[in-house]
């Protein structure tokens, strides 16, 4: 990638743009961004990675056994689910040190965090760990069956892609019990925007969910096997791991605006200082990517 011009008032020289893609490890899994920094759990390697999207440098490397995978941010901290221990990694978000150590379910999946509490899907247990960043605990765990991937918090309520049987999973976070459920073919990764829900399926399908109803206001075809998008402004940006793009879908048309090609298996994407940041789990790059039409 070239050089982006800045003129500043004392005439300094050019600064240089942040790479178009960083190396973060053995494999790049999820991405979060936030604290002034761009999250990557590198799942073989055993660490989460912090870099600098302003410049595309790593920031640090931080140990975490036994397979990190998915991450949040919340309470000041970073929390990492990691995928063979059935626990979460809570560390400081400004000095990277460890806070705690709590066991969760069998393979945790994703994690999100929210009133004051972080949410991890439990894939083998088929349960949702409630932890009380105040206490450092599960203070509650929620029975949803099946084979639970992404999670939500979103209008309230707590949202559960269920993979293995094939739904979308209400929580009800007032009385920590499921409320209803939808058939959503191979549910894997949730995000909220425009007042819906937008639900990734294994089978190349965003479905656009009404919360209240739960009843299926759109379907778009992206590419194969999406999992882990992100909004950036009215735009759902998907990687689609089994085609090697991401496909940019308008929440005004419900439909593909634009696919750009990455790379192998990208998994998870990001948005911050302009840019999407997506992982490949294959090569363990990161991609930063132009978030101009």
């Amino acid at each position: 990638m070239g050089l982006a011009v800045v003129l500043t008032a004392c005439g300094s020289a050019p600064a240089a743009a942040p790479p178009a893609k960083v190396h973060v490890g053995l494999s790049a899994s999820f991405v979060r961004a936030g604290a002034g920094s761009v999250w990557v759990t590198d799942r073989s390697g055993g660490r989460l990675v912090r870099v600098d999207p302003a410049t595309g440098r790593i920031k640090a490397k931080i140990g975490i056994p036994d397979e990190p995978f998915g991450v949040a941010l919340g309470a000041g901290s970073v929390w990492v689910g990691s995928r063979y221990g059935s626990k979460v990694t809570r560390l400081n978000a400004r000095t990277n040190r460890r806070q705690a150590r709590i066991r969760v379910g069998i393979n945790p999946y994703a994690l999100a965090y929210g009133a004051g509490t972080l949410w991890v899907t439990n894939e083998v247990s088929g349960t949702v760990s409630r932890i009380s960043a105040r206490k450092n605990k599960v203070v509650k765990t929620i029975r949803v069956g099946g084979q639970p991937n992404g999670i939500a918090l979103a209008f309230g309520k707590v949202w559960v892609a269920d993979y293995g049987r094939g739904r979308l999973i209400r929580v009800d976070p007032a009385h920590n019990r499921v409320q209803q459920a939808v058939d959503i073919p191979s549910a894997d990764w949730i995000t909220a925007h425009a007042g819906s829900l937008w639900v990734s399926s294994e089978t190349g399908t965003v479905y656009r969910i009404d919360p209240v109803t739960m009843a299926v206001q759109a379907t778009v075809t992206v590419g194969d096997n999406p999992l882990a998008g992100a909004w950036i402004g009215d735009e759902l940006w998907v990687p689609n791991i089994g085609s090697g793009t991401v496909s940019v879908v308008s929440s005004s048309t419900n439909a593909v605006a634009r696919t750009i090609t990455v790379g192998p298996s990208p998994i998870a994407l990001a948005y911050a200082a302009g840019s999407a940041w997506v992982t490949s789990e294959d090569d363990g790059d990161l991609w930063r990517l132009d978030t101009a039409p």
